[in-house]
């Protein structure tokens, strides 16, 4: 699998050999990528973790919740993600939510009132109850002397939210290598047939997974722009450096 990631990069003229593959390896390859980014995004967070929880710990307010109810400090406070535009905000007073719009202008990932998380997720809330035994304040002498469980559990969360994430960008990469691919088709005169244009997309994950993980270490502006830019190159030199004499399947 790590020989066809290496030319679905480099050699435009091996996605015509690629297509011979059988639907079980071109299957196999998308599960080798899927996974090949989860492990990296992990990897990321690792490093994120490790450099960022000690100021995140050490700036963090202090928070008493009793019963599973927050109960100090009345006023509003944020605990700020270091290294980002983000935080978590702790209001004790508030009963009602906010709108995941009035969240999101404001950065706030999670909003937490007296009994409950809120997690913006699209255009809704996420919400999540905290037990009814639930009791936690958070000094700095507590946080730090439980610093190794609060990373572990970070890193733990972060897998398990990466599952989905990894999945739902690939779909979205896939979906974006297919509508260009065709536009290419329709403009060269629909050559390709349908069966054909999936499985190069299928193969065209491997160049755009790269750039995701080039942008999880290196900051890329305008990313989704370059995305888009990168297929349609890679598309465009795929459909140029056809055989002239190819047998499509139907």
């Amino acid at each position: 699998m790590l020989f066809i990631h290496f030319k679905t990069i480099f050699s435009f003229s091996f996605y015509y050999r690629l297509l011979q593959l059988s639907p079980k390896r071109i299957v196999g390859f998308v599960l080798y990528l899927y996974v090949l980014f989860v492990a990296i995004l992990f990897l990321f967070c690792g490093v994120l973790i490790h450099k960022n929880l000690p100021v995140f710990l050490k700036n963090f307010p202090q928070v008493t919740f009793e019963k599973g109810v927050l109960t100090a400090p009345e006023q509003t406070v944020f605990a700020q993600i270091p290294s980002t535009d983000f935080k978590i905000m702790f209001d004790a007073k508030a009963t009602v939510p906010p709108t995941t719009q009035e969240l999101l202008k404001k950065n706030v990932v999670v909003w937490v009132n007296r009994d409950g998380l809120y997690i913006p997720s699209g255009n809704n809330l996420q919400v999540q109850k905290l037990p009814a035994d639930f009791n936690f304040t958070s000094s700095p002498d507590m946080l730090e002397k439980n610093k190794a469980m609060i990373s572990a559990s970070l890193r733990a969360s972060l897998f398990i939210i990466s599952l989905p994430l990894v999945a739902l960008l690939l779909g979205c990469d896939f979906a974006m290598a297919v509508g260009v691919l065709l536009c290419f088709n329709i403009w060269k005169g629909g050559l390709l047939p349908k069966i054909t244009i999936l499985k190069i997309a299928a193969f065209l994950l491997g160049p755009l997974v790269v750039l995701w993980l080039v942008h999880l270490w290196v900051n890329i502006p305008l990313f989704a722009l370059t995305q888009l830019i990168l297929c349609i190159i890679y598309a465009q030199q795929i459909l140029n450096a056809q055989p002239e004499v190819f047998h499509y399947e139907n």
